[in-house]
């Protein structure tokens, strides 16, 4: 059975058809790996989706990865994210799962022995272009106008921030957490971590990933970044005309509130005088 389901052509299958079976695999099933495991025992692993044939013999330090390859640890990470998103609606549920099962991506082409170590240096970003391209073969842009392929692929980039974060907390500002709530969610960053941190051999805290997650919630951007308080009708009721200043004006000020410089309406409208009098002085607005 197994020999005559790898003689099966699965070049003409359309994209919609591809995802439709891999979306069943990771919703329903309670452990997705068995469905991945089977995937490749059949090659269509290594016929569809060949970033994921990557993480095959890819290696990793054991002190930190002593389950064995990539492969090893994305099927373990899969199965812990999936009791992660039990609270989530779908969208939310495949853009954790998608990101876990693509969190790697990048280090089949960063591995390497550095000082007796296995390292894999930047694998974060390296994993971007990979992850893209295997959302386009399986079509994947948005879901009920939920921006599912661009919350994945940021995801991926991000998904050892809340270590990072955690190691440098001291220097680390609530602007930071801010400025990333623009780019992902963070509550969806942090189940993603977790999943990452949880999916392997051994017993691996997750301290870094309970402050991360905490630090989101103290400032209410786990699930989207500050509404801003400037906006384009106040710079109008100041009197300033409609046109190319405005953008300029609200974008500055909602940098000031992002690093908490700017807390209320009041402290806003301050700001953009002292914006608009230094744009006047330097002949940008007249």
């Amino acid at each position: 059975m197994v020999d005559l389901c790898r003689r099966i052509d699965l070049s003409d299958l359309p994209a919609e058809r591809i995802w439709g079976e891999l979306e069943k695999l990771l919703l329903k099933a309670a452990r997705p790996s068995t469905g991945l495991q089977w995937a490749d025992r059949l090659s269509v692993i290594d016929r569809l989706f060949p970033e994921l044939a990557a993480l095959k013999g890819c290696p990793q330090e054991p002190e930190w990865h002593p389950e064995g390859d990539v492969w090893a640890h994305t099927l373990m990470a899969i199965d812990v994210a999936k009791e992660e998103v039990a609270d989530l609606p779908r969208e939310k549920t495949l853009a954790v799962l998608l990101a876990v099962l693509c969190h790697d991506f990048g280090k089949p082409a960063t591995t390497a022995v550095v000082d007796g170590r296995i390292r894999s240096y930047e694998h974060e970003e390296a994993g971007i272009a990979p992850t893209r391209a295997f959302l386009d073969r399986l079509s994947l842009r948005t879901l009920h106008g939920y921006e599912l392929r661009e919350q994945v692929v940021q995801l991926v980039a991000h998904h050892l921030t809340p270590s990072h974060y955690f190691k440098n907390r001291d220097n680390v500002g609530d602007g930071a957490f801010r400025r990333l709530a623009r780019k992902l969610e963070p509550d969806l960053l942090y189940r993603v971590s977790r999943a990452d941190c949880l999916g392997r051999t051994g017993d691996f805290p997750t301290e870094a990933q309970e402050w991360f997650i905490g630090k989101a919630r103290d400032l209410s951007v786990e699930s989207r970044p500050p509404a801003p308080i400037l906006l384009g009708r106040h710079l109008l009721e100041m009197g300033l005309s409609p046109g190319p200043p405005i953008g300029r004006i609200t974008r500055a000020v909602y940098e000031m509130q992002l690093d908490g410089k700017v807390t209320g309406l009041e402290g806003a409208r301050r700001e953009a005088l002292r914006l608009i009098e230094a744009e006047k002085a330097a002949g940008t607005l007249s």
